[in-house]
């Protein structure tokens, strides 16, 4: 597979900045900021990005919700920041639930991504 294989999305993202919390397996838990979201994955702005290829749970806190909303995630590729983008990782949302597809389908609609309930 090659890097531009790694990038390919099957929608389009919203720019949203979001307050994040993640943990690879036993690790400590670490924070990062959303760049963009869809309702297939996410970019994660953080000083430490997992590997690609790791499993992680992804906390999002939206300021339009009680409590975060959790997501099981896959990395899909990871920056440091030596290629000139920011450092970070890119998500696949994995399995979603239909109270977490509700969920985030409500978070985009509140940023403006999504519009009329479409």
């Amino acid at each position: 597979m090659g890097a531009d294989d790694l990038h390919f999305r099957r929608g389009g993202r919203q720019p949203v900045r979001l307050r994040v919390r993640f943990r690879v397996g036993a690790a400590l838990e670490q924070e990062g900021t959303t760049n963009d979201v869809s309702m297939g994955g996410a970019f994660v702005e953080t000083r430490r990005p997992p590997d690609a290829g790791q499993p992680i749970e992804l906390e999002l806190h939206a300021p339009t919700a009680w409590d975060p909303l959790v997501i099981p995630c896959h990395v899909r590729w990871s920056s440091d920041g030596s290629d000139g983008r920011a450092i970070g990782f890119g998500v696949r949302f994995e399995g979603l639930t239909r109270g977490q597809a509700a969920a985030l389908h409500e978070l985009l609609q509140a940023s403006g991504y999504l519009e009329g309930g479409a």
